[in-house]
């Protein structure tokens, strides 16, 4: 019973590995290939898919923690340019 979780662990971490390297896009993919990659994640079951997490795949930010700033509008509090406004107005003495 054990041994059959184990194996679907197994095959499961190598299945999401594979799917997630085909739905990488390129520039997404760093060391290697994406065939690489793929080969490797169904060779080694449990290291492949934990190397592709760790050091293979590259998302936003550049790492794989997702630090980068979400695209879309800043908020008034956020701009610089806003802020540098209200501080100019205040200073002025006009009401923003």
């Amino acid at each position: 019973m054990l041994r059959a979780v184990v194996v679907l662990l197994a095959v499961g971490l190598a299945v999401y590995a594979v799917l997630d390297v085909l739905r990488s896009r390129d520039e997404e993919i760093s060391v290697l290939g994406r065939t690489s990659w793929v080969v490797i994640s169904v060779v080694l079951p449990v290291l492949g898919p934990v190397l592709w997490i760790t050091v293979g795949r590259q998302r936003a930010g550049g790492g794989g923690g997702g630090g980068g700033r979400p695209p879309g509008p800043l908020g008034p509090d956020d701009d610089p340019g806003f802020l540098r406004d209200l501080r100019g107005r205040r200073d002025d003495g006009t009401r923003a």
